[in-house]
């Protein structure tokens, strides 16, 4: 990190070597407080103290062609600084000093009092008297295509080959209407399936909003709204972020954030991310946090256990992907910090040439909670919309290892069942999921979980599931009461097939109410599963 301290101690180095004919001087080599950092490589807040009485020499104040080695660590945005400053008086003060030396910033938020300049103007302008900090700008973009999967393994993923509208059903409580949704990206593009739609369009990146590369925001738009989408009336405020390339930098997302929250939108989609951390984007975050505004962001498809900004941050909701089963896409990055799971395997969607395309990704995820977010807020008895997410989290299927897991977050959408929340006596215990550890050790005896979930809004007793290991006879087991939503795990102790052994472990568990012709829905009270030791 960088202080406004060491900023001047650079400033009068260079003029210093200017003055003794040391061009060549590599700044980077005296600056002892300067670091090389992995994450994030940005500027310390800098200490208070009194302005220097003493100015720069003046060539150093409005020498252009000097540039200062600031040791741009990968992934930032070469040339340039993003700095933010403690009172407006400053801010001001910097920006007229800028304006004096005959220089443009490259961008300013004012709410947050930061401005986007060329590293060369720490020189020309005297950061260095300021109160400020400084850091780096980062490259963000939208999540790549799902990373390399092995055919065998892809083989396992089921596409939805549906619209968000289909696999949805109708909407959740309103459709929409009232709701404003921003969603930061790629832009938009006119497409049959938005006609209708009320669109307001912000272009940050330099590019048409509507021009080249909009393809992946045209997607995300028509899975939230539009004759498919999951709420067809909702405004959209649509903030181009990224190029024709699905390239953007920190800075234009986090003013696009802010600019989102003055505009009065509700809902903010972020189908994108940096592995930066960036005080400027964690500063937005908050401002919209603050403000009340619900923040819904990608996971990732790069196969980390981390995720990447903003959904990493604590006021973002994180989307994972999974596919038409309610398996988890193989591809989504894995975290603790992850909220929801999402359909997003082959969602059929808007394409930026007029026609369809099978959208897959934790891009196509978000925009599912989005969706449902405004319907929720545009029923008959809108909430608010902290109360919104809240109510999707108290009817979610559990999925995975039981309770909060890194793979699934604390479970999967479930519209039936967010729809079905009022109708009393409804009967609908699934067979939620079996977990097999996955450093489970290969031949040797390990217990499996078997989990049980009450997706009904009446309680359950009696309820019999049986587990078929293998050719073995089936375990039983008799469940005893079971409230709405909640779950229940029983063990069953199996062999983890060897490395040698070319079988796979091969389980089916099936779960019965007491009366299965109260059941309404069946195909949730079977699953099968098979387990291959992976090396």
């Amino acid at each position: 990190m960088f202080s406004m301290k060491s900023i001047r101690s650079l400033l009068i180095l260079l003029g210093l070597a200017l003055l003794g004919g040391l061009l060549g001087y590599n700044l980077a080599t005296k600056e002892k407080t300067q670091q090389a950092e992995s994450h994030p490589p940005v500027i310390a807040r800098g200490e208070a103290e009194a302005r220097p009485t003493r100015d720069l020499p003046e060539m150093v104040q409005y020498e252009a062609a000097i540039e200062p080695d600031l040791n741009f660590p990968p992934n930032a945005v070469r040339g340039e600084l993003v700095v933010r400053f403690n009172s407006r008086s400053e801010y001001l003060d910097f920006l007229q000093a800028l304006a004096e030396a005959g220089l443009q910033p490259l961008g300013q938020i004012d709410g947050l009092l930061a401005v986007r300049i060329p590293s060369s103007a720490l020189l020309q302008a005297r950061l260095g008297q300021y109160e400020a900090e400084a850091e780096y700008a980062y490259r963000v973009e939208q999540p790549p295509s799902p990373v390399q999967i092995a055919p065998e393994d892809l083989a396992r993923l089921r596409a939805f080959d549906a619209s968000a509208r289909f696999i949805t059903g109708e909407p959740l409580m309103g459709d929409g209407r009232g709701v404003k949704i921003a969603i930061l990206d790629s832009g938009i593009v006119a497409h049959p399936y938005l006609d209708g739609v009320e669109i307001v369009s912000l272009g940050l990146s330099g590019d048409r909003v509507d021009g080249a590369g909009a393809s992946h925001g045209t997607s995300v738009a028509s899975i939230i709204a539009g004759r498919e989408g999951i709420a067809p009336a909702a405004e959209l405020f649509v903030v181009r972020v990224l190029d024709e390339e699905g390239l953007g930098n920190s800075f234009h997302v986090a003013e696009g954030i802010v600019r989102a929250v003055d505009q009065g939108a509700q809902l903010i989609n972020l189908s994108l991310g940096v592995y930066q951390d960036s005080p400027l984007l964690r500063q937005a975050v908050r401002y919209a946090h603050q403000q009340g505004v619900i923040m819904v962001a990608a996971a990732g498809n790069d196969g980390f256990d981390r995720l990447p900004f903003p959904a990493a941050y604590s006021e973002v909701l994180a989307v994972t992907a999974v596919d038409a089963g309610g398996q988890q896409a193989l591809f989504p990055n894995q975290s603790k910090s992850i909220d929801f799971a999402a359909p997003g395997v082959g969602i059929l969607a808007a394409d930026e040439e007029g026609g369809m395309t099978l959208f897959s990704g934790t891009s196509a995820a978000a925009p599912f909670v989005t969706g449902s977010l405004a319907s929720l807020l545009s029923g008959e008895n809108p909430s608010t919309p902290h109360a919104a997410v809240e109510l999707m989290r108290s009817y979610l299927n559990e999925q995975g290892a039981p309770g909060l897991d890194p793979v699934y977050g604390a479970g999967v959408l479930d519209w039936d069942r967010l729809r079905e929340r009022s109708t009393p006596g409804i009967t609908d215990v699934a067979l939620a999921d079996i977990y097999l550890p996955s450093n489970s050790i290969p031949g040797t005896n390990t217990p499996v979980e078997v989990i049980v979930q009450n997706r009904g809004t009446k309680w359950l007793s009696g309820a019999e599931l049986e587990v078929f290991v293998g050719e073995a006879k089936p375990v039983s087991f008799t469940l005893g009461s079971l409230g709405p939503g909640q779950t229940t795990t029983r063990q069953v102790v199996v062999q983890v097939p060897s490395k040698e052994s070319a079988a796979a472990l091969e389980i089916v568990a099936r779960v019965k109410p007491e009366n299965l012709q109260e059941d309404v829905r069946l195909e949730n009270n079977v699953k099968a599963v098979s387990f291959r030791p992976s090396f």
